[in-house]
């Protein structure tokens, strides 16, 4: 082999050797930056808020019934009606959201779930029911919704944007039971209903603003027997239900 031959293989083998270096970190670089692309996406779809209400927060549970005779062995019926309501002054809750599509700067859909916890005390509903007691509610609903406008996306430029849905949500009355009286298994059972909700945002400084408002609703009851087990008189009809006004506001 001459001379020649032998420096224009190495040549060859160099160049071979070089072009597969370069396509190993092309490749490398191609997912880091798909995996910085990526982690990016998820932090731009992700948004984070504090919500507050005040006086607007109302919870009814659904009718239920309850033994008697677990805490009072005597008593005359077995079984008897239950429901409990809050009003609570003032509901703090914690908002997490996430953009599933972003269709446009100004379009989105999102699931969101606006955690909240009122202060307030449990009571009965009606007369004609054994109410629960304890302090606190804990309502945790999980949301579908289309946001336009105003808050929609990180990118938006509107000065004002609406956003409505509907999912389900958890309802607690009664978190903290204070009292020396026992109390049956079947008062204050937590449960799970429907709920929409709809809301305006605007823009207030550099970031925008939610007025939200909530409704749930669980199917009607017909209520035949009273609190304590006794028929009543006429039929008393009644469903689970909820209202909530939260002021919204981002923090991230």
């Amino acid at each position: 082999m001459t001379k020649n031959s032998i420096l224009i293989l190495l040549l060859l083998v160099s160049n071979v050797s070089f072009a597969q270096v370069n396509a190993v970190q092309n490749e490398d670089e191609q997912e880091s930056d798909f995996n910085q692309t990526e982690f990016t996406d998820w932090k731009s779809r992700t948004y984070l808020s504090i919500s507050s209400s005040f006086l607007i927060d109302y919870i009814t549970s659904p009718l239920g019934y309850y033994n008697p005779r677990e805490t009072q062995p005597s008593f005359k019926y077995s079984r008897a009606a239950t429901q409990s309501s809050s009003s609570s002054l003032y509901s703090l809750g914690f908002e997490a959201r996430y953009n599933i599509i972003d269709f446009q700067e100004n379009l989105a859909f999102a699931l969101s779930a606006p955690v909240a916890f009122g202060f307030s005390n449990v009571f009965a509903t009606s007369l004609d029911v054994r109410g629960g007691s304890g302090f606190g509610t804990l309502q945790i609903p999980v949301l579908a919704r289309i946001y336009f406008g105003a808050g929609s996306t990180f990118f938006a430029t509107d000065d004002f944007g609406i956003n409505i849905g509907a999912g389900y949500e958890f309802n607690k009355l009664g978190l903290f039971n204070f009292s020396s009286e026992p109390q049956s298994s079947g008062i204050n059972k937590a449960w799970l209903m429907p709920a929409v909700t709809g809301g305006v945002s605007f823009v207030r400084g550099i970031s925008p603003v939610e007025v939200n408002l909530k409704y749930g609703f669980g199917p009607i009851q017909d209520q035949l027997i009273d609190g304590e087990g006794n028929r009543l008189t006429s039929k008393r009809t009644t469903r689970a239900t909820s209202l909530k006004l939260s002021l919204v506001y981002p923090i991230n």
